[in-house]
């Protein structure tokens, strides 16, 4: 992997070591079959991804900057330790990489990205990493903003949808809009506005779900998304302390899943455990993870406010039994139980506030 122009204190070595020593250790028993990061793991919680060197990346992870150094994703290896980047250089007509914020890894392997500078706002596709450097070469820009596209502006997160189409919530005109997919005719191209909506007079190319001057329904201030077990589209809306569920076909709230009355108050990321018996939210209001039963729709927090020096909740993933949550502040990656909340203990020190982080599979 390719050297990063920072140098942690002397005492994070240390700790980075000592880390690596106890995750070689969980590898071994997790390969017995025991446990994943002090949890408890029964054989059919075992991800395929713990085949994996605990030195080769097992997450990708982004984090807040502009241009430079820092608007890079990341590869982290399996006890946490940041190994460098992984985005190869653009060709000189691309404007520079800038605010980095979602990625989806595609189902042939290549990693999509969003650079969220406002007045260049696109997502780019980068290939299959290197075998020697762990590098992905450019692709294409897949979705670009301007004006034949002028939802997307800054843009938070990308999802690939059920039928292939790329989804984006787009934080400056907080709405969720909806592209053609790689290797269709019109690839990177606005969808339709979605058959529901057209009540709601002209909106842009693409919209899926509007913002509230546009609909009663609408988004106050976007966040993450991700689609349900039920194909439903659920979405972190900032500004009105709810998760909304909305269908994908028309675009029309279907129900509110979560609001301030269970105690939310600025829902970031959501995801759905690998079951499809839970929602888990990131609040950094609150400063807390929610947990709510899909069948029952009881809500509590998983995560207590602050636990484990958690400081505003960004970044969300699962892996085996284990939570991984950025503590955006704090300027880490922290483990909890997946099912008890507990506090594992902190998974990554990194160089500034964490965004977003996806598991990878490949060495």
């Amino acid at each position: 992997m390719l050297a990063i122009p920072f140098v942690f204190p002397m005492m994070q070595q240390a700790r980075d070591l000592s880390q690596a020593a106890e995750a070689q250790g969980m590898a071994q028993a997790e390969r017995a079959g025991e446990r994943s990061d002090g949890v408890e793991v029964a054989p059919g919680d075992r991800a395929h991804a713990h085949a994996l060197p605990i030195s080769a990346p097992h997450w990708y992870v982004t984090v807040h900057g502009d241009e430079g150094a820092l608007a890079q994703v990341f590869a982290l290896d399996g006890s946490g330790k940041v190994l460098g980047p992984v985005l190869g250089p653009l060709p000189a007509s691309e404007p520079p990489l800038a605010e980095l914020r979602s990625m989806a890894v595609l189902g042939n392997g290549d990693l999509a990205v969003v650079s969220a500078k406002h007045d260049a706002t696109r997502v780019l596709a980068f290939g299959r990493p290197d075998a020697a450097t762990g590098v992905r070469p450019f692709r294409a820009t897949w979705v670009a903003g301007g004006p034949s596209n002028p939802a997307m502006v800054h843009a938070y997160q990308v999802a690939v949808g059920p039928s292939g189409a790329l989804y984006a919530s787009n934080q400056d005109t907080n709405t969720i809009t909806r592209y053609n997919g790689l290797g269709t005719k019109d690839a990177g191209k606005p969808m339709p506005v979605a058959s529901g909506l057209a009540a709601f007079g002209t909106l842009a190319p693409g919209t899926v779900v509007p913002n509230d001057q546009q609909s009663p329904e609408g988004l106050g201030l976007v966040r993450g998304f991700a689609f349900g077990p039920d194909g439903l589209l659920y979405v972190c809306d900032r500004g009105r302390s709810r998760v909304a569920a909305h269908d994908p076909d028309t675009g029309r709230l279907v129900r509110v899943a979560m609001d301030a009355r269970e105690g939310l108050e600025h829902p970031i990321q959501v995801m759905f455990t690998p079951d499809g018996a839970r929602m888990l939210v990131t609040d950094n209001k609150a400063n807390c993870v929610w947990s709510q039963q899909l069948g029952t729709g009881e809500t509590r927090q998983l995560v207590a406010p602050g636990d484990g020096g958690l400081n505003a909740p960004s970044s969300i993933a699962l892996r085996d039994q284990v939570l991984y949550v950025g503590s955006r502040l704090g300027k880490q990656i922290l483990k909890f139980d997946s099912k008890s909340g507990r506090s594992l203990g902190v998974f990554a020190e990194l160089p500034s506030n964490p965004e977003f982080l996806v598991p990878v599979e490949q060495q």
